[in-house]
């Protein structure tokens, strides 16, 4: 395969302290000689050096020098490069890398390209309404430079599509990356804005909020064209097709065994795809079938050529590409279809296609497998890039539980075949098999969505780093592409507590039927949560650390934007919202059962937040938002939740931590305690906060010593008794390994009992016939890491209840009248303040669905 002329951009961690600007680093080959590149800093270190860098390189085209095998990266005065000219001129944006030229019309998604000799191509991004009919594109501003530099630089536009009769149909961004070889890469991204309706708390498709259009696809105008060349597949050796008639390729469904599963229903639950894989048409042939097509395509006339693929062809089908005598159209969504395509409230889709203007064939093949940068693990390590993170270790009955999925006979890449998880709205989202456990047997497995639960990048990432096994980097960049478009809900139009939020898996041990990845249907009697028929986005299932690390290994912006955004959606989940009403109903939540608690006599803690995963995840979340942006108040936050969640002298008895079913989830409210303080002390700021978290958090960690049991001791008090409750005891495991390297004292109590933990899971695993679950596997990937931390114990931080010499006296979390009355009177003051009729109808009307 033909690498040359290949772009790559990736995220490389740096030291503390060790590059103050991005712009002085250089990129070598392992030869020592210079490879063009730009660099940007994406997140930087409480110092200000910079904590994760982005580099864009292009790979070289010359055949004779050698392959890049590795990068090195030198603080040092960098040669002089050619960089982009850029001009504004007559409503038009050119930018210009010799010979090249790329210029977008300010006011329309039309842009034109030119290159040596005559050769000129214009493409054109065209979404057509439900009527099949093109829509008008409406941009909110000129395009925008929003990068750019030798390597290459990106344009981005977005706005309005307006259907034939001029009403606002669905918003679009469309994103332009020029490289000084003259590629361009185009990310298109259509939006539906809209709140859905979800009457009751379900989310099934044919909701009123939906939008419907006929398709979407890139449109290039090409010299009249006199042959055309299509790879089908982009392996070393593809079968090339040549015609000079008109060609067209179209991909209708996956083309695996499963290729028309219940997983591709529409609102009225019948099967969308038609045929099984592709069907290919050229010339006057009868047309040719296939399974699985990654196309490039070639149109030639007069000695100019142009080459288009689109990477994920038949993993987002329906795709199609095709092809005539003046006009190649790269279609994101046919025209061919049964039925206008349904996009959901909130939901969205981004889709590449690169667009190799001037190029063969196969200048292209790469693009349906680019290069995956591996950077040593070592490295990872020295830099601090991920806590309690340590290279090279030996393999233990962990790594090997881990590795099963990769290689098991069910590994994460098989469970997509079982319910063919493809298709636009599916392709990167996890099988969640472990849903069709009490399934009888001979039935059709659950259709059955796990979204980002657990946190799976996460997970995916932090093994991609420790091994450089490009499979997890695989699996971590599918599945962040699937969150940030389909399980984020993109709209500010809803309640403020379900606005910009997660939707979780899909609801437990019941089929998903027309909720796609929405977690309740109207199709399901019940709900397999107690008391529950309904509901949105919820705080229990907020992960965001795996986009954290996608956004920094891989510079992916929109990772970055999504975990800021779920920042402030937990925000308002937890109390961020203003009004009257809405502090009512806080007051409703949290201070009333306090009142009534104290009237019935009982002792009341002033904890305000419940001790439980909801919590935890707040922190987690705010801690990601702190990272990417240090210098907002997010830390802030995070430690008036802390001060307001638990306390040193907590009586840990009375919270019932031990009934399983309901206080099983504090494992992972202490785990977002054990992270904050290993931010605060790589950042050396071993504060009174930071030592009010610590002593509380060894507290706890020293009750479970004690108290702490296997959840399968009794399974009398579990509704399901099944090893997902085995994999969740590895969460005792790593705190009791956190805890070890906070109190050194402790530390061989800690340390024991952590092994003791781990042995217990590891051994009970290995024998267990669901072990390859994807639950049980994503739990032992988020919680990896910490069993390799025991060396790095600091001896040199303080003991609980002391700074220095001085014991530190915390008032008691007691909450009597006076201060619950303060707190009451505080929030209806507040409701007062923020109060405007405006504001409240808005709140009222989310709620009762009159919008």
């Amino acid at each position: 395969m033909l690498r040359g002329g290949e772009p790559m951009r990736f995220g490389v961690p740096l030291a503390k302290g060790t590059v103050l600007d991005p712009l002085r680093l250089q990129l070598s080959s392992v030869d020592g000689s210079p490879l063009p590149a730009q660099f940007r800093r994406l997140s930087q270190w409480p110092d200000g050096s910079v904590r994760w860098a982005c580099v864009e390189t292009i790979l070289p085209s010359d055949p004779s020098q050698p392959p890049l095998a590795s990068v090195r990266l030198s603080e040092a005065e960098p040669a002089p490069l050619p960089t982009a000219e850029i001009l504004t001129e007559n409503n038009q944006l050119q930018v210009r890398y010799e010979p090249f030229s790329l210029t977008v019309d300010s006011d329309a998604t039309r842009w034109y390209w030119k290159g040596l000799g005559n050769q000129a191509f214009s493409s054109q991004l065209i979404t057509d309404d439900a009527q099949d009919k093109p829509c008008t594109a409406h941009l909110d501003e000129s395009w925008q430079v929003t990068s750019t530099g030798p390597v290459a630089t990106s344009l981005t536009a977005s706005g309005w599509w307006h259907d034939h009769q001029g009403e606002k149909l669905a918003k679009f961004r469309c994103e332009l990356t020029f490289h000084a070889n003259g590629l361009v890469t185009a990310d298109a991204m259509i939006h539906n804005p809209k709140r859905a309706r979800h009457p009751g708390g379900l989310w099934d498709l044919g909701d009123p909020g939906s939008i419907h259009f006929g398709g979407m696809r890139i449109e290039t105008i090409t010299p009249r064209s006199d042959q055309f060349r299509l790879a089908v597949s982009a392996d070393d050796n593809p079968k090339t097709y040549s015609t000079e008639q008109a060609l067209s390729l179209h991909q209708e469904s996956s083309g695996g065994e499963n290729w028309n599963s219940r997983n591709h229903i529409n609102a009225e639950g019948v099967v969308l795809p038609r045929y099984r894989g592709y069907r290919l048409q050229y010339g006057t042939e009868e047309p040719e079938a296939g399974l699985r097509a990654s196309p490039v395509l070639e149109a030639t006339a007069s000695g100019a050529s142009l080459s288009i693929s689109l990477p994920h062809f038949w993993q987002n089908f329906p795709s199609a590409i095709d092809a005539d005598e003046s006009t190649i159209r790269a279609w994101l969504f046919p025209a061919n279809k049964p039925e206008p395509y349904e996009l959901q409230g909130g939901e969205r889709k981004t889709q590449r296609i690169v667009l190799g203007y001037g190029q063969r064939l196969e200048q292209l093949t790469w693009s349906h497998s680019p290069v995956i940068p591996v950077i040593p693990p070592e490295h990872y390590e020295t830099t601090d890039a991920f806590p309690w993170f340590r290279a090279n270790q030996p393999k233990t009955t962990l790594d090997k539980l881990i590795q099963e999925g990769l290689e098991g006979p069910s590994n994460f890449f098989a469970k997509r075949e079982v319910i063919d998880e493809y298709g636009w709205r599916n392709f990167g989202d996890i099988f969640a098999d472990h849903e069709t456990l009490y399934q009888k047997e001979g039935e059709e497995p659950y259709i059955s969505h796990y979204n980002n639960q657990y946190d799976a990048i996460y997970g995916f990432a932090r093994q991609f780093a420790l091994t450089g096994d490009a499979r997890w980097f695989e699996l971590m960049d599918d599945l962040a592409r699937h969150v940030v478009d389909i399980d984020i809900y993109h709209t500010s139009e809803d309640r403020a507590e379900y606005n910009h939020g997660l939707f979780w898996h899909t609801d437990h041990y019941l089929d998903a039927h027309t909720a796609t990845h929405r977690t309740f249907s109207c199709h399901n009697d019940t709900s397999s949560t107690p008391g529950q028929t309904g509901g949105g986005p919820g705080a229990e299932h907020c992960y965001s650390t795996g986009h954290l690390y996608h956004y920094w290994m891989t510079g992916n912006q929109e990772s970055k934007e999504v975990v800021l955004e779920l920042a402030h959606w937990m925000g308002n989940v937890h109390g961020g919202e203003k009004g009257l009403l809405a502090e009512v109903l806080t007051l409703k939540k949290q201070e009333l059962p306090k009142l009534k608690a104290l009237l019935r006599g009982e002792h009341v803690t002033s904890h305000c937040y419940p001790f439980t995963r909801a919590t935890g995840n707040y922190i987690n979340t705010l801690l990601d938002a702190h990272l990417i942006e240090p210098n907002r108040r997010w830390l802030m936050q995070v430690e008036l939740i802390i001060r307001q969640s638990f306390h040193p002298a907590d009586e840990i008895d009375k919270r019932n931590l031990l009934n399983v079913e309901t206080g099983w989830s504090y494992l992972i409210l202490l785990t977002s305690i054990a992270r904050y303080l290993q931010i605060k002390e790589g950042s050396g700021k071993r504060d009174e906060s930071w030592q009010y978290a610590r002593d509380s958090f060894l507290n706890y960690t020293g009750w479970m010593l004690i108290h702490e049991r296997p959840f399968l001791a009794d399974t009398k008090e579990l509704e399901f008794a099944n090893d997902t409750w085995t994999a969740q005891d590895i969460r005792k495991a790593m705190l009791m390994f956190r805890a070890a390297q906070e109190d050194p004292q402790s530390a061989e109590t800690y340390q024991a009992k952590g092994a003791e933990w781990l042995q217990y899971v590891t051994e009970n695993l290995m024998r267990s016939p669901e072990r390859n679950l994807a639950r049980l596997l994503i739990i032992l990937l988020q919680n990896y890491g910490p069993q390799h931390g025991n060396d790095k114990i600091q001896s040199s931080i303080v003991q609980p209840n002391s700074t220095g010499d001085q014991t530190i006296a915390y008032p008691p979390p007691v909450l009597g009248w006076a201060r619950l009355m303060g707190q009451i009177a505080t929030r209806l003051l507040n409701g007062l303040r923020h109060f405007r009729p405006s504001r409240e109808k808005a709140w009222l009307e989310a709620r009762l669905d009159r919008q």
